[in-house]
């Protein structure tokens, strides 16, 4: 099958994610009742039906310049990418945004121009929905929302998807305008290669030769959260003009991808729960 332009169509899931990780610790939940409210971007006075939504993201990035966003998915397995986002709501001592840490907040339709499949105006503030879930649910997780291959993840005008890939080598390369960027090199299950940059913001303070992640072609699978920036028609072509990036990394096992995660062993309660 086929989407427009050729393109692979977009997997859908014949059932939903909860039922797949078996909801309960899954960090999914059903949505909550929909309310009035207004929308930023909207009119003065003007109102759009928004809806109490739970997701679990699966990328949270900073950029260089305080540029963040977040991205993940709900219990029917459809991603939502909520907009604003702050630097302070994804980075910082108690982030209310974090890997594979339920939230749960009120959604609208997006409202401005160029607006991704995924995008969401938030219509309030978010708070944390419960602790993450344990190792197994998370690679069950992962398991089921993952797309075959990047151009599948791509497919359909979406702009977020989940890729099981390869890791061949991380850099940190320097750009012309002088910052330094941290990019993989790998390849998706067709066998393509990529090399990206990597926006993960909890791989944003790590400086040259202290990535210590495995890499090669014996390294276990992991699962690479993509997205696309808006376009910039600086990059014409296969991905609509966007930039495309790694937003997200993840362990196929659903373990920590890093030693000092101690993120991912939180309990219900902690400071932002709902």
């Amino acid at each position: 099958m086929t989407g427009a332009a050729g393109e692979p169509a977009v997997r859908e899931h014949t059932r939903p994610v909860a039922e797949e990780t078996a909801a309960a610790g899954s960090g999914t939940a059903a949505a909550g009742p929909e309310i009035a409210t207004a929308v930023p971007g909207t009119a003065l006075g003007a109102e759009l039906r928004s809806q109490v939504t739970e997701f679990v993201p699966l990328a949270v990035t900073l950029d260089g310049a305080g540029g963040a966003c977040v991205a993940g998915v709900t219990a029917e397995g459809r991603w939502l990418r909520p907009e604003p986002v702050t630097a302070a709501q994804v980075a910082g001592p108690d982030p209310v945004y974090a890997v594979h840490h339920p939230v749960r907040l009120p959604l609208g339709p997006a409202t401005g121009d160029g607006a991704r499949p995924e995008d969401r105006a938030a219509a309030g503030a978010p708070r944390r929905a419960g602790p993450p879930a344990e190792p197994a649910r998370r690679a069950a997780l992962l398991a089921a929302v993952a797309d075959p291959d990047v151009a599948t993840a791509f497919a359909g005008g979406r702009s977020a998807g989940l890729v099981a890939v390869r890791p061949l080598g991380y850099r940190h390369q320097r750009s012309t305008g002088g910052r330094t960027f941290l990019r993989l090199e790998f390849t998706d299950d067709t066998g393509e290669r990529f090399d990206w940059i990597v926006r993960d913001v909890r791989l944003l303070d790590a400086g040259p030769g202290e990535i210590a992640l495995p890499a090669g072609p014996e390294a276990p699978l992991l699962y690479a959260a993509v997205g696309l920036t808006h376009p910039n028609h600086r990059f014409p072509g296969r991905f609509r003009g966007c930039h495309p990036l790694v937003v997200g990394l993840h362990p196929a096992d659903g373990s920590p991808l890093l030693p000092n995660e101690t993120s991912l062993e939180g309990t219900a309660g902690a400071p932002g729960t709902a």
